[in-house]
């Protein structure tokens, strides 16, 4: 692979399997200290050291969903135009730049000036171009494929542990100017992972193994214009189960520990057993993967998203670390098997060429639930008292996309088709 010398005993590898683990840890980096604990960590030694509201604070996170959810299609065409590569690199610098700034902060606008560069960049050489990347070189083993690579979403929490050794032992400046330092250099070698498409030249070709089966340059694929894409039944109802599954994924990670503590538990047993569901999904992203090489996607999907619903619902009546570890392992085991078949049926339908620009239109709508559930569950606690029907409301939500998805049947393609992207 141009760009990383790769030792002869793993020559043979299929080069696209380099990419799904390069994708992997760029996911587990940016997410890793954007989300998964690390940013919270920053939030109370923001309200330590400088006594803000949290209204104030909150605000910036409110922010920057809106930020994400609209710069997402940008962020697709960009990656189709321009290659993940180019994204990832940029999108590393721009997060590191953001992290230099929090690091400076003594006032909220410098605050939330740092957030939107650490969203942005997270939203630029983040999941979009990963995904991307990884549909460029996989056919058969799309859905595995995926799996690797997201399977980082769930070990995001890990880095919450050194982000807070950082800030106990150097403080958050130090800490957030080391984060940034770690990205700068990260910046290159995860963006010439990134770099080969299956479309160029390979200098080296690989010896023909079984694995080069998902090689696209050996199977003939019908790639949809945007315009194309936008104008079958699938196309709008796979961001929209995606947003309904992202409700109760939404809740919990907002709601789940404020819940756990409401109900008796210690914020430590809360901890555990959260830190136990992001196991369970990353193992379950990885080994249950290839399920949806096997199986039409749009089942696998269905199955995980009432899992999934399952999940939250025992979460809503959890009253112990034990039943508490019972929710973790199924909404792990759901959330974490619906994720790679509703990136890798897109790929299915719609093909590599505009792949990042439908899923950058799609996040539009999946993104809906980023705004809704933060707010409405708060609302409804403050009514009511208790966080069980909010939980209840937002599994029923999910529910409905475990038969939402099944109209999402494939796509033809029209015989008379242009070139263009859009």
């Amino acid at each position: 692979m141009r760009g990383i010398p790769i030792p002869r005993r793993f020559q043979d590898v299929y080069p696209g399997w380099w990419v799904a683990l390069g994708g992997m840890f760029s996911i587990l980096l940016l997410n890793g200290v954007q989300s998964g604990g690390s940013m919270g960590l920053f939030f109370v030694s923001l309200l330590r050291q400088f006594g803000w509201s949290r209204t104030l604070i909150s605000g910036a996170f409110t922010l920057v969903r809106l930020e994400n959810s609209i710069l997402g299609p940008l962020e697709g065409y960009l990656t189709d135009r321009f290659g993940a590569h180019w994204m990832v690199f940029f999108g590393f610098l721009i997060a590191a730049s953001g992290f230099i700034v929090l690091g400076l902060v003594n006032q909220p606008m410098t605050f939330y000036i740092s957030m939107i560069l650490i969203t942005t960049g997270t939203g630029v050489g983040g999941f979009v171009a990963i995904a991307a990347a990884v549909n460029w070189w996989f056919n058969r083993r799309r859905n595995r494929a995926m799996g690797v690579a997201t399977s980082a979403f769930g070990l995001a929490a890990v880095l919450g542990i050194p982000v807070a050794w950082g800030i106990n032992t150097f403080g958050w400046r130090y800490t957030a100017f080391a984060i940034g330092v770690i990205l700068i250099v990260s910046s290159y070698p995860m963006s010439q992972i990134m770099r080969l498409r299956p479309s160029e030249p390979n200098p080296d070709p690989p010896h023909k193994t079984k694995s080069n089966q998902d090689d696209p340059s050996t199977i003939l694929n019908q790639d949809f214009t945007v315009r194309q894409a936008m104008k079958t039944r699938a196309f709008w109802l796979i961001p929209i189960v995606h947003s309904f599954t992202a409700f109760t994924n939404t809740a919990v990670n907002v709601h789940g520990i404020p819940h756990l503590v409401d109900v008796g538990l210690t914020t430590s047993m809360a901890a555990v057993a959260l830190a136990t569901y992001g196991i369970v999904e990353w193992f379950w992203r990885i080994g249950a993967s290839p399920i949806g090489d096997w199986v039409d996607k749009r089942y696998v999907i269905s199955v995980h998203c009432i899992l999934q619903a399952l999940g939250a619902t025992i979460l809503g009546f959890t009253r112990s670390i034990h039943t508490a570890i019972i929710f973790a392992v199924i909404f792990g085991i759901g959330h974490g098997g619906r994720g790679p078949p509703l990136h890798a049926i897109r790929g299915e339908y719609f093909g590599r060429k505009h792949f990042a620009t439908i899923m950058g239109i799609g996040s539009l709508i999946s993104s809906v639930s980023g705004f809704i559930t933060p707010l409405l569950l708060g609302y409804l606690y403050d009514v009511q008292g208790t966080y069980l029907w909010g939980f209840l409301a937002m599994s029923a939500v999910t529910l409905s996309g475990a038969v939402i998805i099944l109209f999402a049947t494939k796509p033809r393609l029209p015989i008379l088709q242009t070139d263009s992207g859009i």
